[in-house]
């Protein structure tokens, strides 16, 4: 948590400037939408595109009709102005045809010590996600922490790692037939802090909580970056645009237990509901995640898109 405390004090002067913007700008007209799919989208992965299930002509997709693009465990860059180049990591299913959007789950390392370490925990975080997406049909990307002890770098200013998700997200929609409507964001540690910045703060990066259809956090916390204390978290989250649907998973002997607990609380005050559009799952462990834990976040998760 540490790594995030300067940056965290730096905010609190523009957040509440922040939050009360956020207020006055949204409009119901430009909302995005939360849309719940039939159960039988996530049972069978190509369902959508399977003669006999008669609802399947009436689901709304927004395919990037993306036609490239190599299959398997890969890695691309990406260059950002003012920011440079960089690689991600990829997990594209064998099963993947460019004839049918599939959906996109971001996942974010935790901070890793190095820079050569955060290259490596990438790469760990997408081979943990490659058996839960070649049986699922979806495609998994996974940027790299620039910080020089292997963090994140988070806005302001812009440009930011945020720009690098931006980038990485659009690089796959141009090079494979992304369902815009299906992005999931997952994070773990250091990660997850900064899924819930994303969805609850807007210093002007490209990526939001419009960004997303839902997103997961293993051993993350609001407290830890995205607000100061459970209070300003609260006030934060009663802001939000919509009602995200949202995964957490923590450890029973994680010392991050209390802040998750917190979260789920301040989120089933701001109007989540258990079982709905919130999920709060504990496991005996510390800190730490598994393609177990990934495959419930999913499970949960995939069912939702986010409409314009």
């Amino acid at each position: 948590m540490r790594k995030f405390q300067m940056r965290r004090i730096l905010r609190q002067s523009i957040v509440w400037t922040a939050m009360a913007c956020a207020l006055s700008l949204l409009s119901p007209v430009l909302a995005t939408t939360t849309v719940q799919l039939p159960a039988w989208v996530c049972a069978h992965p190509d369902a959508i595109f399977v003669n006999g299930f008669e609802s399947a002509a009436a689901i709304t997709q927004l395919p990037s009709n993306g036609s490239g693009g190599a299959l398997g465990s890969i890695s691309r860059t990406v260059s950002v102005a003012g920011y440079g180049t960089h690689t991600f990591y990829l997990r594209v299913p064998a099963s993947y045809s460019p004839a049918h959007p599939v959906p996109l789950v971001l996942a974010l390392h935790g901070q890793a010590g190095s820079p050569a370490a955060a290259n490596t925990a990438a790469q760990s975080v997408r081979n943990t996600w490659a058996s839960i997406a070649d049986a699922n049909g979806f495609i998994v990307i996974v940027p790299v922490a620039t910080g020089g002890s292997g963090g994140w770098i988070a806005p302001p200013p812009n440009p930011s790692d945020y720009s690098i998700f931006a980038a990485a997200i659009a690089d796959a929609e141009s090079a494979y037939n992304i369902d815009r409507s299906r992005r999931i964001g997952w994070g773990f540690s250091a990660g997850g802090h900064v899924m819930h910045d994303i969805m609850y703060n807007d210093f002007g990066a490209p990526v939001s909580i419009d960004t997303f259809a839902a997103y997961s956090v293993s051993a993350g916390a609001l407290e830890a970056f995205a607000c100061s204390n459970p209070t300003t978290c609260n006030a934060l989250v009663a802001t939000a645009s919509r009602r995200i649907p949202i995964d957490l998973h923590v450890g029973n002997s994680d010392p991050l237990l209390p802040y998750v607990s917190s979260d789920r609380n301040i989120f089933l005050n701001n109007g989540w509901v258990t079982s709905t559009n919130l999920w709060f799952t504990t496991f005996s462990g510390g800190h730490t995640y598994s393609a177990t834990h990934l495959a419930e976040a999913w499970s949960h998760l995939c069912p939702f898109q986010a409409l314009p």
